[in-house]
């Protein structure tokens, strides 16, 4: 009996690591998807704000929960609107990547939906310009597992720590492309 508790013990450590894992893999793929989509914008001419907000609308899926409008805005606060999570969600970013609307998710600017998570985590957009190309890095500075939840301890006076490590790793997604703006824009 207590080898089949120690085993399921382990088992159940091995399954959460490979979770971790899997974590941080999704988190680089949209690292770099968003990059990607950053650089497209960027070689056909968009001015930098407009390249930052493909950035941020690519990168939706690895950025947290969307802290700004929040569902119970008055646009969604009627009782008779049936739409799904994902339908208000779906409409507030379409606003947004056509200027109408401001929208923030919690790994934008490293504000979290939840005050006692403690996330530091931030999407960093860097934009680099030579002649010829186009360079767009986007980072997901210490990006953080969300299971991964502080905890209190009076041995470390009072300070918060978080379980399997104390900060985040970086998610680095860099692409560059052919600056293809110069062949039909003129200055």
């Amino acid at each position: 009996m207590v080898e089949a508790l120690l085993s399921w013990f382990l088992l159940f450590v091995i399954l959460l690591g490979m979770l971790h894992v899997f974590y941080f893999f999704a988190g680089q793929l949209f690292a770099d998807y968003a990059a990607f989509r950053g650089a497209r914008s960027r070689s056909v001419g968009f001015a930098d704000y407009l390249v930052k907000r493909e950035v941020r609308v690519s990168a939706i899926g690895g950025s947290g929960k969307m802290v700004h409008p929040g569902t119970a805005t008055s646009d969604f606060s009627n009782p008779n609107y049936k739409a799904t999570q994902f339908m208000r969600e779906k409409t507030l970013i379409q606003r947004y990547r056509m200027g109408l609307s401001w929208l923030e998710y919690e790994f934008w600017f490293g504000r979290s939906a939840n005050s006692d998570s403690m996330i530091d985590t931030w999407l960093d957009i860097k934009i680099k310009d030579s002649g010829k190309t186009g360079r767009v890095i986007s980072t997901f500075q210490d990006y953080m597992f969300p299971l991964s939840v502080p905890v209190r301890d009076s041995s470390e006076g009072g300070r918060n720590f978080r379980l399997f490590y104390k900060k985040g790793i970086h998610l680095k997604g860099s692409a560059e492309l052919g600056n293809h703006s110069t062949v039909y824009l003129k200055d």
